[in-house]
């Protein structure tokens, strides 16, 4: 039962709009950050730069090139796309340049296998927390206009 509360929390914290007003309540978010800027160097780094402009030591190798990933709120209209870059990390929506959902070039740190993604274990909630953070670094770095 307590192991269903963590999920039930984990996935209720991530419905909350990240972007919004901070609050006292958000103490822990500096290192949920934190947290996602590691997993951004140690795994897109090298495509998306040190930045997430998209200029990282591969993008020019690389076709399509890495997306400037400071520039997705401004591109989906002032909004963060959460949920939308959530299905590209974890393979479950494809876009080009990361492999097929059998091999994302970022490997199983951000896949639960397909058996595993409707139910709880603890390997599932690691990717989720991971794919958290990530997202929480990402959403820090957007440009405001």
């Amino acid at each position: 039962m307590v192991y269903s509360l963590k999920v039930v929390l984990i996935l209720s914290l991530s419905l909350l709009p990240l972007g919004g007003a901070k609050s006292a309540a958000w103490s822990q978010e500096p290192e949920i950050i934190q947290g996602g800027r590691h997993l951004y160097e140690k795994f897109c780094v090298t495509c998306h730069g040190p930045k997430a402009k998209g200029d990282g030591s591969l993008a020019a190798s690389l076709s399509p090139r890495p997306a400037d990933l400071t520039q997705l709120t401004r591109l989906h209209g002032g909004q963060f796309p959460f949920w939308k870059a959530y299905r590209v990390i974890d393979g479950r929506q494809h876009l080009e340049g990361h492999g097929t959902r059998d091999m994302p070039v970022y490997g199983i740190w951000f896949r639960i296998p397909d058996d595993e993604v409707s139910i709880e274990t603890e390997w599932a909630d690691q990717v989720r927390g991971r794919i958290w953070q990530l997202l929480s670094y990402l959403e820090s770095v957007q440009e405001r206009s």
